[in-house]
């Protein structure tokens, strides 16, 4: 028997692997597209953008690792009633239950990787990529500004620029705004450079003028002529807070206590338990299916992944909008229930699925 075990367990783990990495590959190349539109071009290199995009994978795992289980369950299984490994066990005497150990065992293992993902991985990933955009965005400023635009990227601080260049960091042909309490300063220039020294962001001017109105003091209106003029446009604080749920630990939402932290770690701890609770019904599934039906228990499975989803992101709002943490464990209680009732049925040979294959 531990050879058996010691081969599903085997061809299981090479599956879920090779899934894995396909589709953190799917998801790689998607959130590339996405963080290349902001930085690439802007003066960012390769190197810098790669950075980015690596310190954010982890955010994914919790994600990824449940898909990944299910569908090399439906696959390993399939094939091995497609060899006759499955006839032949059981003609040997050893029953779907005997069987499911390994899926168990694995689905078990890949839950708590799951959990420490999604607790402790996710949350420390999403702070590092956006610290790492943070200090991109202060080396090359440029990247806040989008030409013949109004951005507003900065508190108080409204930018109208004609031409960027990223590289330098020059524009040109601007106009900034700063609000600051009950004074307005607008400024236009010809020619300016956005450079960052430790934590401040300066903008160096030439050739422009400048608009001072107070509007507790609306008589004192100030029109400036100048050829070279520096202000300074934001400070960055260095003690950033990451107030959001998705940057908090396990540790972090136990200590919150309030009902968007509590609805935060129960929807964590309901996708930490999808790999074993959505893999033992791929499991069974999988072992209930006629020969030939590959094609058709890979939808299946990439069907129930959709579903489950689909029901874990609308009870994650529903548990917010109603006050009812609880509701966010929703997916697991009811793929739980049929996943029990298919196992059962399945190790009692009575779960059959027609898919139209011939045996």
């Amino acid at each position: 028997m531990k050879t058996l075990y010691r081969y599903i367990s085997t061809e299981l783990l090479k599956l879920v692997a090779i899934s894995f990495f396909l589709f953190l590959f799917v998801i790689l190349v998607d959130r590339a597209s996405t963080i290349a539109e902001t930085v690439l071009g802007q003066g960012v290199s390769f190197g810098e953008f790669l950075s980015v995009l690596v310190k954010g994978l982890p955010a994914f795992f919790g994600i990824v690792i449940p898909i990944s289980f299910v569908i090399s369950t439906l696959i390993l299984f399939i094939q091995m009633e497609n060899n006759n490994e499955l006839v032949a066990l059981k003609a040997c005497g050893v029953s779907i239950k005997q069987i499911s150990v390994p899926v168990f065992v694995m689905g078990t293992l890949f839950s708590l990787f799951s959990f420490y993902s999604l607790m402790f991985l996710a949350p420390k990933s999403n702070v590092a990529m956006k610290k790492e955009l943070q200090e991109l965005l202060k080396k090359k400023i440029t990247m806040s500004i989008s030409p013949k635009t109004f951005s507003s990227n900065f508190p108080g601080v409204t930018f109208y620029v004609e031409k960027v260049f990223p590289q330098k960091g020059f524009i040109e042909n601007f106009m900034v705004s700063l609000q600051k309490k009950s004074e307005l300063l607008t400024i236009f220039g010809k020619k300016g450079v956005l450079r960052t020294t430790g934590d401040t962001v300066f903008l160096d001017i030439y050739d422009g003028s400048a608009q001072l109105i107070n509007w507790k003091k609306p008589e004192e209106f100030k029109f400036l002529k100048f050829q070279d003029y520096t202000v300074e446009l934001y400070r960055f604080s260095n003690k950033e807070k990451f107030s959001a749920e998705k940057y908090k630990t396990l540790f972090q939402l136990l200590k919150e206590g309030d009902i968007e932290s509590k609805t935060e770690l129960l929807k964590r701890l309901c996708l930490s338990l999808s790999p074993l609770i959505v893999g033992i019904l791929a499991f069974s599934v999988a072992v209930s299916l006629p020969r030939g039906s590959l094609g058709f228990g890979i939808t299946i499975g990439l069907l129930t992944v959709v579903i489950y989803y689909v029901i874990y992101t609308i009870a994650k709002k529903t548990a917010v909008k109603a006050g009812i943490p609880a509701i966010a464990l929703t997916p697991d209680v009811l793929f739980g229930t049929i996943a029990v009732i298919a196992y059962h049925m399945a190790a009692k040979e009575k779960l059959s699925l027609y898919t139209g294959s011939r045996w």
